[in-house]
């Protein structure tokens, strides 16, 4: 039986929990459905109690019953609703909270990239209030994957016949001399950001700012952006890059249940 979330539910109904307690049954059990009885034995509760819980989700939809084994299984119901929650939870209507928040803890801009073939693009931005050096790139800007902190994030989980596709025909650009030079030198790179879950820009873009970024996923738990937080060299030292990995963590992991990933619970 599926195990309940940590947030204490402060008026159960009793009731209610006792239909999803059915609910996660029937998506554990086998494809044919499950008894009444079986249902009653796993739930500890009576037939008729269990029987009651299965009519009422039978009327609407949530549940059927197999005509020949009289066995119980999930209904079309719960796919229909399953199938909204993803056009609910996307980039496009995402709280940009959780990116306030984070510019406000270290005061340095906080950028939000998705990957659009062998570009980064920059879909939300936040910039501290109290500071006067405000970080790059600008919002809906395009940078380069293989020279920034966001880009490897977003590239961190493909494997090499997707990177040798997606490099084939970039030139690796050399914006400063920290840049990485060839896709041997970023694949070495890459496996660093998926041993240490995080990757960091020093100076590689553009000389005198450094980035630190980390991976957002969605619910099949696969990179679907990245968050960063980025400014000045000499503000963003190595101790200063360590603490944002605490909070940065923090924030991806929130983006992360938004979008339904168990990376983020």
């Amino acid at each position: 039986m599926e195990v309940k979330n940590n947030n204490s539910i402060k008026y159960p109904v009793q009731t209610l929990e006792k239909a999803l307690d059915v609910v996660s049954i029937l998506k554990e059990g086998p494809f044919d459905g499950v008894r009444l009885k079986d249902l009653s034995d796993k739930l500890g509760l009576g037939k008729s109690t269990v029987h009651r819980i299965l009519n009422t989700l039978l009327a609407y939809g949530y549940v059927e019953q197999s005509a020949d084994s009289r066995k119980y299984r999930l209904g079309w119901k719960f796919f229909e609703v399953g199938s909204v929650v993803p056009r609910q939870r996307n980039l496009n209507n995402l709280d940009l909270k959780v990116l306030w928040e984070l510019c406000d803890k270290y005061e340095e801009t906080v950028n939000l990239g998705i990957r659009i073939y062998n570009k980064v693009a920059i879909i939300a931005k936040v910039d501290p209030q109290r500071v006067l050096f405000k970080a790059g790139p600008y919002l809906g800007e395009h940078e380069p994957l293989h020279a920034t902190a966001l880009g490897k994030v977003l590239i961190s989980d493909l494997d090499q016949e997707e990177l040798e596709k997606i490099f084939a025909n970039v030139s690796f650009e050399k914006y400063t001399k920290n840049t990485v030079e060839n896709l041997e030198q970023l694949k070495e790179q890459l496996e660093q950001v998926r041993q240490a879950g995080y990757a960091v820009d020093d100076e590689e873009l553009s000389t005198g700012l450094s980035c630190i970024a980390m991976p957002v996923y969605n619910f099949n738990d696969e990179i679907i952006a990245a968050l960063s937080v980025s400014g000045p060299s000499f503000r963003m030292d190595l101790d200063k890059i360590m603490n944002c990995r605490e909070g940065l963590k923090g924030s991806c992991e929130q983006l992360s249940n938004f979008f339904g990933s168990s990376n983020g619970r």
